[in-house]
């Protein structure tokens, strides 16, 4: 049985889970040729994605384990309904995290039920085995949560809530640690990343945090401009069309499958005119880390810090408004406990 060890997002990755999309024939289904053929081109090339994420972390030495999908038959049932497509397994960090030598599923997902059954008593699933919707953690994000070894912060906002924080300190944590409150608005891995000790990235949405305060002498490079904007410009997107929800990197969607889109996958989609992807990164030591794109503040601040930034495209992160931090989620890196505050 592997053994889940995690306390940075920066020591050297060993094991992770990488997220998995459905794959086309899932949506053979769809009547409308426009509209599933490009969906269908969007979970291809997603997929591609992600398999090339993996190859990545392979190469770096880790142990890379990926989530099922739901039987395509049972699937298919949905047919169209009102309540919409469920969510493919695709983000873990935004339903569960490694906090030390837990693994805490603040979404059970069926989908990874086979990935976590591994980890035996060190899973902490409050859901229990059947989904219970009075749970005090429904509706809670993992990626709200951002571990510096001794020191957790919490982002307690709409996503995290007070009293899901101590739940969580209370239960998965104990007198080791300390807890900071990060006001992040609910997305905390897309507001503040560190890259190693003392190096640490944040985003124009960090208004509410007290950086030096709370990392006092580390350097901290803010990020002013998304590469959603220079990716919209290449692709040539019609900007009226951009509702700030989701956007299909290369092409301006028809109206027929927006409709879909806004009908139909509401569950799939965020917003991502604020989500500033840049900081949403994997981090496979403190000498390499994975963006999904290139921005040059981010990779100059990076030859400052003799970081090598790698590449791993994801090309629909803007339709599905997870980065490379949501799509993964370490289970095990090698190093202890350590304090850095």
């Amino acid at each position: 049985m592997s053994k889940v060890s995690s306390y940075t997002s920066w020591q050297p990755l060993e094991e992770v889970i990488v997220g998995r999309a459905y794959t086309p024939d899932y949506f053979d289904f769809i009547d409308d040729a426009q509209v599933r053929n490009q969906l269908q081109q969007i979970l291809a090339e997603t997929n591609e994605d992600l398999d090339n994420l993996q190859h990545t972390c392979e190469v770096y030495g880790a142990k890379v384990l990926r989530p099922n999908l739901p039987d395509k038959k049972s699937f298919e049932q949905w047919q169209l309904k009102d309540n919409g497509a469920p969510l493919p397994p695709l983000t873990p960090r935004d339903w569960q995290i490694s906090l030390g030598d837990k693994l805490l599923r603040v979404l059970k997902v069926d989908e990874l039920d086979e990935i976590c059954n591994e980890y035996g008593d060190a899973v902490i699933n409050p859901h229990g085995e059947n989904f219970d919707s009075n749970c005090i953690i429904n509706g809670a994000s993992a990626s709200c949560i951002i571990r510096v070894g001794t020191d957790v912060f919490f982002d307690n906002s709409d996503y995290l809530k007070p009293e899901q924080s101590r739940w969580i300190q209370e239960n998965c944590l104990d007198n080791r640690y300390r807890f900071h409150e990060a006001i992040t608005d609910g997305h905390g891995d897309a507001v503040f990343a560190i890259l190693k000790p003392g190096v640490l990235l944040s985003s124009k949405w960090d208004d509410q945090l007290d950086l030096d305060k709370d990392f006092p002498g580390w350097d901290v490079c803010k990020i002013w401009d998304s590469s959603i904007w220079a990716a919209m410009e290449v692709g040539k997107f019609k900007q009226d069309n951009f509702n700030g929800a989701w956007y299909v990197q290369g092409q301006t969607p028809t109206e027929e499958f927006t409709r879909f889109v806004d009908t139909y996958l509401k569950k799939w989609v965020g917003f991502v005119s604020d989500t500033v992807f840049d900081v949403n990164c994997l981090v496979l030591d403190e000498e390499n880390v994975i963006f999904s794109a290139y921005n040059k503040q981010v990779f100059d601040y990076c030859e400052k810090h003799r970081i090598n930034p790698i590449i791993s495209e994801l090309r629909h992160s803007y339709f599905w408004d997870g980065g490379v931090s949501c799509c993964t989620q370490d289970i095990r890196r090698r190093g202890g406990l350590e304090s850095y505050l």
